[in-house]
């Protein structure tokens, strides 16, 4: 009996393979958007991860100011008086490329000779001022030959106006090593050179570094117009009885309107809007799945209906 039904349903689906095909496909498109949902929240939650630890770094702490930011001579008396060395000023912002509307760019300002604890893949640049050939399309560049790290960073120090730059932004932007970049910061335009770029050894950290312009201190501070001014100062400090007496001693030091602050509570806004974004996604995969069944139900509603007469018999 099982036999004489099973070949009777193989006939009827076989006299009809659009239905079929219909039914299969509605099952494929409900899992498919629901896992491609699932993965574009991976690749979310993997993207801001790595975008905070390319501005962050691995800072345990933060001080922190008001809207005119920190004084830099806060700096010096965390190093020199409270021995504070694994301590880094930083003032980033954003930026408007001046000759290509709708690209913008953050700037990071830091001490190269303070931020490898904080931001390894600094590390991890080649080429200092190497120029091309005139005429020579962006394209067509050569990469330049591997510089010594201290030549890169004696050009990022003393150059006013040099930056670093990720390998592929600058691929996207036809940007070599020694080429010029205007940006406009406050309404004010700002020429930037390119002494060297940015090449961690995976594409993840990579793209996490896409629009990233990486600068001495006191360039930052000339193309934001705020000089002898820190955005914050990143702190490395141990979780133990010493670490936290340290963390007293810098809190009780500080200035009025500084703090010192988790480096998980700064990034506590950002992660929000990542998780909202994520609750959306599952509801958009929720909702596509939804669809698929409701398109696998009327199939094989109309299946059943144009078998009524089978059926009842």
């Amino acid at each position: 009996m099982k036999r004489q039904l099973v070949r009777i349903a193989l006939r009827h689906l076989g006299r009809h393979p659009w239905q079929v095909g219909l039914a299969v496909l509605g099952i494929a498109l409900g899992v498919a958007v629901a896992v491609s949902i699932d993965l574009a929240n991976q690749s979310a939650r993997r993207a801001f991860s790595l975008a905070t630890e390319a501005v962050t770094g691995r800072a345990t702490h933060q001080i922190v100011g008001g809207p005119s930011g920190l004084p830099d001579d806060l700096y010096r008396v965390l190093k020199v008086d409270l021995g504070a060395r694994l301590a880094a000023p930083v003032l980033s912002g954003d930026v408007a490329a001046a000759d290509r509307p709708g690209r913008t760019f953050t700037v990071l300002g830091i001490d190269p000779f303070s931020e490898a604890p904080f931001r390894p893949y600094l590390g991890e640049e080649r080429g200092a001022a190497a120029s091309s050939a005139p005429g020579e399309a962006a394209s067509e560049r050569r990469a330049p030959p591997p510089r010594d790290r201290l030549s890169t960073v004696a050009a990022l120090v003393t150059r006013p106006g040099a930056v670093l730059i990720a390998r592929g932004t600058a691929r996207d932007l036809g940007l070599a090593v020694g080429d010029r970049l205007a940006v406009r910061a406050a309404g004010i335009r700002r020429e930037l050179t390119v002494v060297g770029l940015l090449d961690p050894a995976d594409e993840a950290s990579l793209r996490a570094l896409d629009g990233l312009l990486v600068t001495d201190i006191a360039s930052a501070q000339a193309i934001f117009g705020a000089p002898g001014r820190l955005g914050r100062i990143d702190l490395i400090v141990a979780d133990d009885a010493a670490g936290r007496a340290r963390l007293d001693r810098i809190t009780r030091a500080l200035p009025p309107g500084a703090e010192v602050v988790a480096s998980g509570a700064r990034a506590g806004s950002t992660a929000q809007m990542i998780r909202a974004f994520q609750w959306n996604l599952t509801a958009l995969s929720l909702l596509a799945l939804v669809v698929g069944m409701f398109l696998i139900y009327q199939t094989m509603t109309f299946s059943v209906v144009q078998r009524r007469p089978l059926i009842g018999s």
